[in-house]
């Protein structure tokens, strides 16, 4: 068995202009209050709660993403400006982040190596791809010039 949520984009809570009546699908009609939510998908309004019944009920998505905007900025800073917009997006990211491949080889880090990867970085004022890119000069360097 498995948990899922159906593929439609997220509802809209916001609170209500004045307290004129408002028609539920269900054809009910409501006054709500000006502390009260209003669930809506584009224009249609789909229920009305209070502040208890929409934290009980709806799970709240920051800024229209799966993370705060703060975690984003927090994780852009090592996987790239829009990096964190949509699952997809991140993954594609990550997985750049998380090897090299030369030719055919694919080097994989653990994360605790990408984490002191982007330590130098950081302590030396590069990105992470930076970094990675001053390796593998390294590597160049040994293999044609001092082999």
């Amino acid at each position: 068995m498995r948990q899922v949520r159906p593929l439609t984009p997220p509802l809209i809570a916001k609170r209500p202009v004045d307290g004129r009546g408002l028609v539920l699908p269900s054809g009910q009609i409501v006054f709500p209050t000006p502390t009260d939510w209003l669930v809506c998908r584009d224009d249609l309004l789909t229920d009305v709660c209070t502040e208890e019944q929409l934290l009980k009920s709806y799970q709240i998505l920051e800024e229209g993403t799966f993370l705060s905007r703060a975690r984003c900025v927090q994780i852009e800073e090592s996987t790239g400006v829009g990096s964190t917009r949509t699952p997809a997006e991140l993954v594609k990211a990550i997985s750049r982040l998380a090897r090299i491949t030369i030719g055919d080889i694919r080097i994989d880090f653990t994360p605790g190596q990408l984490e002191e990867i982007a330590h130098r970085a950081a302590k030396r004022g590069y990105t992470v791809e930076q970094e990675i890119g001053r390796i593998v000069d390294r590597i160049k360097d040994e293999i044609f010039y001092k082999s």
